[in-house]
Order: structure tokens, then C-alpha cells, then sequence
């Protein structure tokens, strides 16, 4: 789960943007994405358990190793382009 803050502009890093799932898709029922295929979902409505739901509809369960992380919503275009967050991380030391 990554929550994003600021504003797209880089001002005021204290206010909350949202939060979204990043990953490896391992099933889909829906057969949209490919087994192995990337993917940064869209904002996150609820996230009980290890269910995300987003804003639009799309449901994910939530499987392996996750981490949360905080990322200011400047870095959301790197994420949908499938940067590595640790790769991110590096390049805002």
C-alpha cells in the first residue's frame, strides 16, 4: 500500500492525497491482466484485511510480503509507469 501526500505542485507535504496498491498480479478473475503483469491501481476506498477496493470498483486481494510506504503524490507517474518504489526511494535521497 503506498499513501501519497501533497499536492501535485510539491506544496503542502502534510495534507494526505490517497493511497494505492502497487504490485505483480498473480490471479485475475477477471481476466484483464495478464499473470506477472504490473500494476498500479487506482485510489483506495476501503482496504479491510487484505482486500483493497478502489474508488472506481476494482477489488484486489492482497497476497505476500507487502509494505507500507509514504511517497509525496509527485513520484504517482513514476508508479504508473512501473518504477520500483526502492528505485524511487534512491533517486529522493
Amino acid at each position: 500500500m503506498v499513501y501519497l501526500f501533497g499536492l501535485p505542485d510539491g506544496s503542502k507535504p502534510e495534507q494526505r492525497w490517497g493511497r494505492i496498491v502497487t504490485g505483480t498480479v498473480v490471479i485475475d478473475g477477471s481476466q484483464q491482466c495478464q499473470p506477472g503483469t504490473y500494476l498500479c491501481s487506482d485510489p483506495i476506498s476501503r482496504s479491510p484485511g487484505t482486500l483493497a477496493q478502489t474508488h472506481s470498483g476494482q477489488s484486489f486481494s492482497l497476497f505476500g510480503q507487502g509494505r507500507e510506504i509514504e511517497l509525496p503524490v509527485t513520484h504517482l507517474d513514476k508508479l504508473r509507469a512501473g518504477m520500483a518504489i526502492d528505485s524511487i526511494l534512491a533517486d529522493s535521497d
